[in-house]
């Protein structure tokens, strides 16, 4: 018998929707999606944590900074991540079929 899904919105979905108020409608419905809000709730504190967007505070209202340069740094670390990844599991995708 199949499951029968909630249309209920989760905790992630409202918090995104709260952040998202000020964007256009296309940008917060995808946001507000089941895969869209989690994205963005491991993306948001991935990007803080490795400098590539600063939230600052003045007057009360948040002022988000995304540093270009420090951008193009990560995005070269991840890719070469990637890569050396890609090439841990293709050697071992090897050494099972010997």
């Amino acid at each position: 018998m199949a499951r029968k899904r909630s249309s209920k919105e989760t905790y992630a979905q409202k918090v995104v929707g709260l952040a998202t108020v000020g964007l256009p409608a296309p940008v917060q419905t995808v946001a507000k999606s089941r895969w869209g809000s989690r994205i963005l709730l491991l993306l948001i504190p991935a990007l803080v944590a490795t400098g590539v967007v600063t939230i600052s505070w003045s007057g009360g209202l948040p002022n988000i900074t995304v540093n270009k340069d420090r951008a193009a740094v990560v995005g070269q670390e991840v890719k070469q991540e990637a890569i050396k990844a890609a090439e841990r599991v293709r050697q071992y995708g090897d050494s099972n079929y010997r």
